[in-house]
């Protein structure tokens, strides 16, 4: 299996189809400099069942594509770039392009949807992907390091069960982070470090992870998650400055007056940071058993928008955040084989990069099962929807 070409004027077969995989954001840009160019997709390619077109470009699934294994096919993901170009590898596509080229096209601000700006803004994730392609290597688009269960919102629909913390408490950093050292070490590249909770401002230590980690060859970039609504002290501002840190903050329309103040503060200390104003989310569900046979568990799992949504927790790195969750709230039994134990790991380092492999190359989690599927093309409910308490559930050993 080789690595793919970076699609431009001079490297596409001209005289075949082009199809843009991923009917998304990054689909988005792929149409918008493709455009430049003068050239528009015949077809975009996605496992979103109900989506027939795409920014008036008809959409196909990926059975199709054995009557087009000798198209121009360009991969429009960062987060499932490998899982979908050993898909397209697998059922003889030839030619496999990646958007590194492309995305160094200069596009105004005015022409793209509010998640595309963020993702052009961001889009070195993207080029680092495609850089680091190769079997061998161990390469994790996104971990998510969780610093505290304590949230200054509760979102009655958060993907991370944030709404069923009766007793949240902050991570001790200090603890876990031998066994984030030992996962650093089998790691060969990390894209981007997500440190989050919850909200990670109220942990007064979140800043020791940057300065622990910031300097790391293996990690490219690090971004904070937070709703705007803490400014933090002064400890943190001075480790959000660091050049290789972006603050991600959420605009959920009732946090707007306290965004205005934190973005005061960070335009002071230069700070990076973009303000995303969502309207509305995936639909996740409750976390109740549903019973779901293996089929319809690998069903959910392959449309989701976080099964490579890596998630460090209490010195275990679980493949979804919100299984994660749901075992820390003890909402679903102790799945052993949906994590890796890192604080208490006995074997060799071979046997730790084996079982970190495993875990990447899994079809379903039994998390899926207390899941109603968020499905990344179906934002379908109103986004910061606030509850006054903690929303009861079943707790299970």
């Amino acid at each position: 299996m080789g690595n793919t070409i970076s699609f431009d004027k001079e490297t596409y077969f001209i005289d075949r189809p082009i199809i843009v995989y991923g009917a998304s954001v990054y689909g988005e840009l792929a149409f918008a400099t493709l455009a430049q160019m003068g050239l528009t997709p015949d077809y975009y390619c996605d496992k979103s069942k109900d989506r027939k077109e795409y920014l008036g470009i008809p959409v196909i699934n990926p059975e199709a594509l054995e009557e087009f294994k000798d198209a121009n096919i360009i991969i429009a993901s960062a987060d499932f770039f490998y899982e979908i170009k050993k898909m397209l590898e697998e059922k003889g596509c030839v030619h496999l392009f990646d958007m590194a080229k492309l995305l160094q096209a200069t596009l105004r601000k005015e022409q793209l949807s509010n998640r595309a700006q963020e993702m052009y803004a961001n889009r070195q994730h993207y080029m680092d992907i495609v850089r680091n392609q190769s079997e061998n290597q161990l390469v994790f688009n996104r971990v998510q390091y969780v610093v505290s269960e304590r949230c200054s919102l509760k979102c009655r629909d958060c993907s991370h069960l944030m709404q069923y913390y009766r007793h949240p408490e902050d991570i001790d950093v200090e603890l876990y982070k031998p066994a984030f050292d030992l996962f650093l070490e089998q790691a060969d590249y990390i894209a981007e470090l997500r440190i989050l909770g919850g909200e990670p401002f109220m942990n007064r230590d979140m800043h020791k992870v940057i300065e622990w980690y910031h300097d790391n060859s293996k990690i490219r970039s690090i971004s904070v998650y937070t709703n705007g609504t803490i400014v933090p002290g002064n400890h943190i501002l001075h480790a959000l400055q660091r050049d290789k840190v972006k603050v991600h903050i959420s605009d959920y329309k009732v946090n707007e007056e306290k965004i205005e103040k934190l973005v005061k503060v960070f335009d002071e200390y230069h700070i990076h940071y973009f303000v995303r104003s969502y309207d509305s989310w995936q639909d996740a569900g409750g976390v109740e058993l549903r019973d779901y046979t293996q089929e319809k568990k690998k069903e959910i799992f392959s449309v989701c928008f976080e099964r490579n949504g890596y998630a460090f927790l209490k010195g275990k790195l679980y493949r979804c955040p919100r299984e994660a969750h749901a075992m820390n709230l003890k909402a679903m039994p102790d799945v052993k084989e949906d994590y890796v134990d890192l604080l208490h790991w006995i074997g060799t380092r071979e046997e730790l990069r084996q079982q970190l492999r495993s875990l990447q190359e899994k079809l379903f989690l039994e998390g899926c099962n207390y899941c109603a599927g968020p499905d990344n093309h179906k934002q379908n409910i109103p986004a910061g929807r606030q509850i006054a308490e903690p929303i009861p559930y079943v707790a299970r050993d």
